[in-house]
């Protein structure tokens, strides 16, 4: 028997017994959360027995969370990562979508249009350059805000350059999307 191999079972029994049910993409399970160092930001560390990435967004006490490390391979039969709190929640409008809905008497198409369903992205949105560990941040000028969400369909489709947007109570515009970390889109915005 090898000492220092860990055994699944105590694995499981530690998250039967101490884990909690969070929400990992809107999907339930359990978890260890524990804190990680104190700074700006509510940074804790997840444990789980499933894998998990870069960019998946944790639903842990009624608090939206990103998961900002990457984590390929297990770590003591489990998976850690550091998770940030988003610190913001950026309302999307929805787009006005036109439906034909009969004809008129030249034939011409009569629509009605709806708009659809606003959607809230949580996201990080800060001054400085997006760094975990960096002692010594990067300020961007004072007009601009860095933003990191989860990267999904909706975001890439909703936040692309020039697109603008409302948080904070002002107008922003995308004015850079940085796709270089897998799971996270990162915009730096500049006052509209």
């Amino acid at each position: 028997m090898n000492p220092f191999q860990i055994d699944s079972s105590d694995i499981q029994f530690l998250f039967d017994s101490a884990g909690l049910t969070v929400k990992i993409n809107d999907a339930e399970q359990k978890a260890l959360i524990t804190n990680a160092k104190i700074g700006d930001f509510e940074d804790k560390y997840i444990h789980t027995l499933q894998p998990i990435q870069r960019g998946n967004l944790i639903e842990y006490n009624g608090e939206n969370y990103l998961v900002i490390s990457e984590t390929v391979t297990q770590r003591h039969s489990k998976y850690k990562a550091l998770i940030r709190h988003c610190n913001y929640d950026i309302e999307m409008e929805g787009q006005e979508v036109c439906e034909i809905v009969g004809y008129n008497d030249f034939g011409e198409p009569i629509y009605e249009c709806h708009p659809t369903e606003s959607i809230n992205v949580p996201a990080i949105i800060d001054k400085y350059t997006f760094k975990i560990d960096d002692f010594a941040p990067i300020r961007v000028p004072e007009n601009q805000i860095i933003i990191t969400m989860q990267d999904n369909e909706t975001n890439k489709s909703k936040f692309v350059v020039n697109e603008t947007f409302e948080v904070m109570g002002q107008t922003w515009k995308v004015i850079d999307v940085d796709m270089t970390r897998t799971g996270l889109l990162i915009l730096t915005c500049e006052l509209s």
